[in-house]
């Protein structure tokens, strides 16, 4: 059962415990200097440059940004559920996946199933994908939409895990939010020049990031500083989650009574296969992202852990055939 993020076995063998060593530490920080994850997993820096920065230019690891839309503008993230007609799901998921206001696309099991996560920029965004860009794609069948109406784990704050807490600390060096704020956050067109910028590339430096928005390096720091202290954005690291041995994905969907959304969202975040976790609009209420090593971890995960932590009603479950887009990352078409 393929977890669907395209790396064959062979491209896999490429890459050794330290390569992923490498790339936990960029998802507990992006923006870790190669000096610190150096010092971290106690390995030359001259390796761990080399290592590091090859993963990076193969794209087999990814460094962006994550903007929290639930505090910043009028953004409201949906979640798209479709179907295609047969054999046409790679070729429409590969379009929406294109799209810039995409997060994540993924072919599930059945394989003329999908499931998109979008993020319109605004109201008018989003009325123009539903009633003109979603119809106009030819051999897409039927879809619902939901509005995801609050995060409880986002992706940005999961990492594939084998650093010990010391080392997790010792990386951490970004100012840090407060996880219960909830008021919006008032961006200028110097602070979205400095979002844009590392949306593409979340390691870029302050002197770089000084040349392209056409501000001083103090005014830049200060502003980045701002920005990550009041949760409007998070560094985010993207590496295919079969590079960590991660070989079964699944996306859950549970059931649950208003009162019981809040404290079971928070509650199942905190597993460590969780990789995301939403509450929605629509007949679920909540909906996961989950990775898991084989069969029998999902068996126990779905039997177990679900139901002594409340979950007492999972709509459905579905396994990730192919992943078309995580974040940043747009994967290849798999050749078959």
């Amino acid at each position: 059962m393929s977890s669907g993020d395209n790396l064959t076995k062979a491209e896999v063998g490429q890459f050794d415990e330290l390569d992923r060593q490498i790339a936990v530490a960029l998802q507990i920080n992006g923006r870790a200097s190669w000096r610190a994850i150096a010092r971290c997993l106690d390995i030359p820096e001259r390796t761990v440059t080399r290592r590091g920065q090859a993963m990076l230019d193969d794209g087999i690891v990814r460094v962006s940004t994550y903007l929290d839309t639930t505090r910043v503008g009028n953004v409201r993230p949906l979640i798209l559920v479709a179907y295609t007609e047969p054999g046409r799901s790679l070729e429409i998921g590969s379009q929406i996946a294109a799209r810039d206001d995409a997060s994540s696309v993924s072919v599930l099991e059945g394989t003329d199933h999908l499931v998109c996560m979008l993020i319109p920029s605004d109201d008018n965004s989003r009325r123009e994908l539903l009633f003109r860009d979603l119809p106009s794609l030819e051999g897409l069948k039927d879809t619902t939409i939901s509005t995801v109406l609050r995060y409880f784990r986002t992706g940005y704050d999961w990492s594939a895990g084998g650093l010990s807490e010391e080392a997790c600390e010792s990386l951490m060096d970004l100012p840090v939010s407060d996880p219960e704020r909830t008021d919006p956050v008032v961006l200028d067109k110097e602070d979205w020049s400095l979002i844009t910028e590392l949306a593409k590339d979340g390691r870029e430096s302050i002197a770089s990031l000084s040349k392209s928005v056409g501000l001083s390096t103090q005014t830049v720091q200060r502003r980045l500083n701002h920005l990550f202290e009041t949760g409007a954005i998070h560094i985010r690291t993207e590496a295919s989650p079969s590079f960590f041995g991660l070989t079964v994905e699944v996306l859950v969907w549970i059931q649950a009574a208003p009162a019981e959304v809040e404290p079971l969202g928070r509650a199942l975040a905190t597993h460590s296969a969780v990789r995301f976790c939403v509450a929605t609009t629509g007949p679920s209420q909540l909906l996961l992202n989950c990775l898991f090593e084989h069969e029998n971890a999902l068996y126990e995960f779905l039997t177990g852990y679900l139901g002594t932590h409340g979950a007492s009603r999972v709509a459905d479950v579905a396994v990730v055939v192919v992943a078309l887009r995580r974040g940043p990352l747009i994967m290849p078409i798999p050749v078959f």
